[in-house]
């Protein structure tokens, strides 16, 4: 009879647990090694492969998502780009809109002020009542002045300096400061023959200034006699500016600006003959007040000179006779002075608008 096997020491198993332990590990010994079931092998294979091809479309996904959200950023940018430069174009011509609106404007006003001009003149007609004009009409017919088709200077801060009587030994030390600045000007000249007078006349014109017309003999009395005692004058000094340099004078000054004790008779007449030639007169209104019996200080001179700041365009009487030093002294402060307001500068030509004196109305 058998006998049942012998407990291990230490074994603390009943008996008949002991013996099913037993034999189970010999079943178990027994039995032949197997894998993973084929089912349960299949259904983990299927659900790698659902995960690598979930796997797979989310990264082409999220790629092409990436290329699409740059592309999309790229069109933002290139539209954001075409609003900014649209945005530009709509400031620039609003600013150009203003631009020409303003220039029609101050075309309108021009044309009114012409337009008031001419009834002026008008009234004033050469004309007499049965249809006659005077015989000075027919005096130096060469003496004319073609219509101007060169630059309009009607403002925007523009000084034009002016220096009457000259030339003398001054006007060297004037143009030598004006060369230095950059600046153009005018001289109203008067009737001078001498050798050096000549050559200052020829240096005013070959620097670029303007060469003018103030009188052949600044006599009051006897240019401001008549119509034709005036005409005289201005044809001598007008022949004499040619024979001396080439060019004939397109613009003038009155001696003692266009409205003075001396030709409150006649200037009237004057004004309009010399417009119906062609030419243009200037008065100022800014001087450096400088036409006194004593030099008066530089500083002094620099300060009247300045008071035409603040005007959209400044014509600056000075004088330039040899007892002007000290007008001449003062000239780099007043050009420094107009620079530092921001004033540009020009010499006068018929494209400038004229500053004058009030032109008074006829008695009614």
């Amino acid at each position: 009879m058998n006998q049942p096997a012998e407990r291990s020491p230490g074994s603390d198993r009943p008996e008949e647990l002991w013996v099913s332990l037993g034999e189970l590990e010999k079943a178990v010994a027994k039995t032949p090694a197997r894998g993973v079931p084929k089912p349960l092998f299949i259904a983990v294979a299927a659900l790698a492969l659902v995960a690598a091809l979930v796997a797979a479309y989310l990264l082409y996904f999220d790629s092409d998502y990436q290329r699409s959200l740059s592309q999309a950023h790229a069109v933002y940018e290139h539209a954001s780009q075409e609003r900014d430069e649209a945005q530009a174009g709509l400031a620039a011509a609003q600013e150009e809109l203003a631009r020409v609106r303003t220039e029609l404007a101050q075309t309108q006003a021009e044309l009114a002020s012409a337009q008031d001009a001419i009834d002026l003149l008008e009234e004033y007609s050469l004309a007499a009542p049965d249809g006659t004009v005077p015989e000075y009409t027919r005096l130096y017919p060469e003496m004319a002045v073609p219509a101007w088709e060169g630059e309009r200077i009607t403002g925007g801060k523009v000084c034009c300096l002016t220096f009457d009587d000259g030339p003398s030994a001054n006007t060297d030390r004037v143009l030598e400061i004006l060369d230095r600045y950059g600046v153009k000007a005018t001289f109203f000249v008067v009737g001078r023959t001498g050798q050096a007078d000549q050559a200052r006349m020829k240096k005013i014109v070959e620097a670029g200034h303007t060469l003018a017309i103030h009188s052949w003999t600044h006599n009051y009395g006897k240019i401001y006699a008549s119509v034709e005692a005036f005409l005289e004058d201005f044809h001598q000094l007008y022949q004499w500016i040619h024979e001396v340099t080439g060019v004939y004078p397109q613009v003038f000054r009155f001696p003692g600006g266009s409205i003075n004790s001396y030709n409150r008779g006649v200037y009237q007449e004057i004004i309009a003959e010399m417009t119906r030639r062609g030419f243009v007169y200037f008065d100022w209104n800014a001087s450096a007040q400088d036409a006194t019996p004593q030099s008066r200080p530089a500083a002094s001179i620099a300060a009247d000179c300045l008071r035409g700041v603040g005007k959209d365009l400044a014509v600056v009487l000075c004088h330039d006779s040899g007892a002007r030093g000290t007008t001449v002294d003062a000239l780099p402060a007043v050009i420094q002075g107009y620079q530092n307001a921001g004033y540009t500068f020009s010499a006068l030509h018929p494209g400038v608008r004229p500053i004058i004196f009030g032109y008074s109305r006829p008695a009614s």
